[in-house]
């Protein structure tokens, strides 16, 4: 039974227009009571023949769940049950009492923390410690700041900030006016601020520290009229005087938007609410062993799912104590936080352990044996670096392979701690562990379940996932399959013991030191750069300790021997908008760069020409 006949067997038991009821409505909002869930059920058990047996239907809330509840096959019934099951003895058998658990929303969370160990260092960054009761303060008064500055329920806020302490009450002050944040990479050139500034229709754009001259008149030159704060004490300056009650936000509410890629033509912003946020830090903390007696040491930007969800919010739902570094080009300050501070857990992108053996100088001066889990994520895992890393200090089966993508707030499987060693498959792809739980993986070809070693489509369905992406129906539609998994754009397949393997992607897309960045976005700020008439960005990993690297073709209008300036112009652009510098900019004559008849980007024959050296430079 498709979800067309179960809505109408919905519409006729409630004697509603069946055009009145979509997938996402709520059962409430429909009147629905549970004599009505009964008959509906009676019915769907007809229409079947079968009965659908005892559900929990407590995490059911909108008419597509009931329908997956109900009327998924006997394969998908048993396991959404057991994955229901999963989800709350996970976290009951990992901390025995969570006193947390009523907690819906990240003010909750902030609320209660500071109320059951106010005194406990919640924070040190710069050396500065920070108690779980001074940063719940911070937060509101911050957030009466902001009240004062016009920003209400539904508002959007955009926050330019590196890492700091003013970061998180500006970003949860945000958060307690049921107002989304908008974190964005603090290094992004003026347009790319404007762009998602104007994506989203923030209400104000918010700078920790005050921006450059140059990147403040080129944002307000791209935004006009722009309400843009620079500093933090500019903030603390307002609402002093305001003592009525701050609103509390909703768990349905949108708590975030994390642009994953894009300036202006190819912006996404993957909306993330308050509940979600909160199912994924309770699927990562049994998973990977968490717990309040933790030391987390972090380098990792907080603009972005794994430096802000993983390393900040977790520990904060623990009340565990978080070390917080500036991100640096200096591996030996992330390493000496590690040994001064004893600490327990980290994470990062498999490049910056590589870096960080290239660059933190000789092992001998640190001591990582306090460390018991290292996470290694946001890019393929090589099984040289963890291995080289680990015996290097000396560690073992401490560097635990992950996966995870931003539409799923950050975590959707992990390596689990009663493995030893890595699982690495004949293709030499390192395993990134078993789904986490309440999280479903499917290996799908279109819309066709695939058998475990067959290689397709990675695609999950989570209590954690995103909405859909902001203002882009057409994109979320078709990121969503109809039975509720979320297409991920990644390639791979699970083992017989539904362990998953990534072996590449689909989408085309750009994975530098880590940080995602959309081919578009590049090939954008290209375009703008006089003299260029089109452009082509590739990413080129050639097995070395750097990694992916960017490639850039740029076809010029006309030959001028200007192509070496070209060049340069195009990778400073790159450098000033994006924080990131082409490893080559290619200049092709006009029409080099592959397209199909109706204009579209044709990348793996243009990466196929760079393998054979097939490209014509100027």
């Amino acid at each position: 039974m498709n979800l067309a006949d179960f809505i109408a067997i919905l519409a006729d038991e409630l004697q509603l227009p069946g055009a009145e009821i979509t997938a996402d409505a709520a059962l409430e909002g429909l009147g629905v009571q549970s004599i009505d869930v009964i008959q509906v059920v009676q019915r769907v058990e007809l229409a079947l023949g079968r009965s659908v047996g005892d559900l929990d239907i407590a995490e059911v809330e909108t008419v597509a769940q009931l329908h997956r509840a109900l009327v998924g096959t006997q394969r998908e019934v048993t396991r959404a049950r057991v994955a229901r099951e999963t989800r709350h003895e996970a976290m009951r058998r990992h901390l025995g009492v969570d006193p947390l658990a009523d907690c819906r929303t990240l003010i909750d969370v902030v609320h209660r923390r500071a109320a059951l160990t106010p005194d406990a260092e919640a924070l040190r960054f710069d050396e500065r410690p920070c108690s779980f009761r001074e940063l719940a303060d911070e937060i509101a008064a911050a957030a009466r700041a902001l009240r004062a500055m016009g920003v209400v329920a539904g508002d959007k806020v955009v926050i330019v900030s590196p890492n700091c302490r003013e970061f998180f009450a500006l970003y949860y002050g945000v958060l307690h006016l049921r107002a989304a944040a908008v974190p964005v990479f603090h290094g992004s050139g003026g347009e790319r601020i404007a762009a998602i500034a104007r994506h989203c229709d923030a209400r104000l754009i918010v700078a920790t520290a005050p921006l450059e001259p140059a990147r403040r008149d080129e944002l307000q030159a791209a935004l006009p009229g722009a309400t843009l704060v620079q500093g933090a004490g500019v903030l603390a300056e307002r609402g002093l005087d305001d003592e009525r009650p701050l609103p509390r936000p909703h768990a349905e509410d949108l708590a975030m938007l994390q642009y994953t890629s894009g300036t202006t033509g190819d912006a996404k912003g993957v909306m993330l609410t308050h509940q979600a946020l909160v199912a994924n830090i309770r699927q990562m903390i049994p998973s990977t062993q968490f717990h309040q007696g933790d030391v987390f040491v972090s380098w990792l930007p907080v603009y972005h799912d794994m430096g802000l969800i993983t390393m900040t919010m977790c520990p904060l739902y623990l009340g565990a104590r978080l070390v917080l570094l500036p991100v640096s080009l200096r591996p030996r300050a992330w390493l000496e936080a590690i040994t001064r501070h004893r600490g327990t857990m980290t994470a990062a992108p498999d490049f910056a352990y590589r870096y960080a053996l290239r660059f933190a100088g000789d092992a001998a001066r640190y001591d990582l044996s306090s460390l018991r889990f290292a996470l290694v994520a946001a890019e393929p895992v090589r099984a040289s670096t963890v291995r080289a890393f680990e015996e290097v200090h000396g560690l073992r089966d401490i560097l635990r392979p992950g996966y995870g993508l931003a539409e799923a707030c950050v975590g959707v499987a992990l390596w689990p701690f009663e493995e030893q060693g890595l699982a690495v498959d004949e293709r030499g792809v390192v395993a990134v562990g078993r789904p986490l739980p309440d999280i479903e993986i499917d290996i799908r070809d279109d819309d066709r379940s695939l058998p475990p070693g067959e290689c397709g489509e990675i695609c999950f369905r989570s209590p954690s996932q995103t909405l859909g992406y902001f203002r882009d129906p057409e994109r979320t539609a078709a990121a969503h399959t109809p039975d509720g998994f979320l297409r991920t754009g990644d390639r791979g397949y699970l083992d017989e013991r539904g362990v998953l393997f990534v072996v590449g992607r689909i989408k085309e897309l750009i994975i530098v030191a880590g940080r995602n960045v959309s081919p578009r976005e590049l090939e954008e700020v290209a375009e703008r750069c006089e003299g260029v008439a089109g452009a082509m960005a590739l990413g080129v990993d050639g097995g070395g300790d750097v990694g992916e690297q960017i490639h850039l073709f740029v076809e010029v209008r006309a030959a001028s021997g200007r192509d070496e300036a070209i060049a340069r112009d195009v990778r400073e652009r790159v450098h000033e908008q994006l924080g990131l510098r082409p490893e080559r900019v290619h200049v092709v004559r006009r029409g080099a760069i592959p397209r199909t008849y109706n204009g579209k980007l044709q990348y793996q024959r243009m990466r196929a020409q760079l393998a054979e050296e097939r490209i014509t430079i100027h």
